[in-house]
């Protein structure tokens, strides 16, 4: 059972998780090398590239995957209790593993991201959605007021901008993915990725202008759904026909 999350506890648990992992992502390089020396890796010709290749792709990526993994409970249970729909929260997680190619390149051997096609370390545009995404969770009231004209299509556009750097993210990660499951047959998948994801990343101005606009959809979210719940801005509920009326945000969870 999801449990009631306030948006002071998933800022601290979500702060939490992301400190444990920035930490293991420093102390990652010192762990491998303190594993070679232990190993005696360093005295065999060629073994301790090849066991620190083998930790960069299979250990990394595991910690990282936990990481998004613990992501995707408590976000859930932020979303029931601002009520929202569960796909929502579900996307923090997502846009978390969709950086799956950073989160397994960035602090690791350089040879882990030539092995898999990634020739520079990717710029984390999918994680920086996520903290947007998390940040705008914990700030929404939890009340369940009736929801105003202009909430209603802020919080629309808003799910259409969030829906869309989710799908850009899968996109991308999709690149990684070819190559991991399919190896050398899998690089024509990449190459048609890289093409379609170009694309759009040019559309729709990718990553700098989409994120700036996700920013600040959320900044203006925030704070028409608090004006809502403070009766502040024109907004009062006295003036809004209840019945007619979907709650704030969706419908409340009993």
């Amino acid at each position: 059972m999801v449990r009631w999350i306030s948006g002071g506890q998933y800022a601290r648990r979500l702060g939490m998780r992301f400190g444990i992992l920035v930490a293991i992502t420093l102390a990652f390089p010192f762990f491998v090398y303190g594993l070679v020396k232990l190993s005696g890796a360093q005295s065999v010709g060629g073994a301790s590239g090849a066991l620190t290749l083998v930790l960069g792709l299979y250990l990394k990526p595991l910690i990282y995957l936990a990481f998004t993994y613990s992501t995707g409970r408590i976000s859930l249970g932020r979303a029931r209790t601002i009520g929202i729909s569960p796909m929502i929260g579900l996307s923090v997680p997502i846009l978390v593993l969709a950086d799956l190619p950073f989160g397994t390149t960035f602090g690791s051997f350089w040879a882990v991201g030539f092995s898999l096609g990634i020739l520079s370390t990717p710029f984390p545009a999918s994680l920086i959605a996520a903290v947007i995404l998390a940040t705008t969770l914990s700030l929404l009231p939890e009340n369940h007021e009736p929801m105003t004209g202009r909430l209603e299509r802020l919080y629309g556009v808003w799910k259409i901008l969030l829906f869309i750097v989710v799908g850009l993210g899968l996109v991308g990660i999709l690149q990684m993915l070819s190559l991991w499951f399919f190896g050398a047959t899998g690089m024509n998948i990449r190459i048609l990725v890289m093409r379609i994801f170009s694309y759009l990343r040019a559309l729709l101005i990718y990553p700098t202008g989409l994120l700036l606009a996700f920013a600040v959809l959320s900044v203006l979210l925030v704070r028409e759904s608090r004006q809502v719940r403070t009766g502040g801005g024109g907004h009062r509920a006295s003036n809004v026909q209840v019945a007619n009326k979907a709650p704030l945000f969706g419908q409340p969870n009993r």
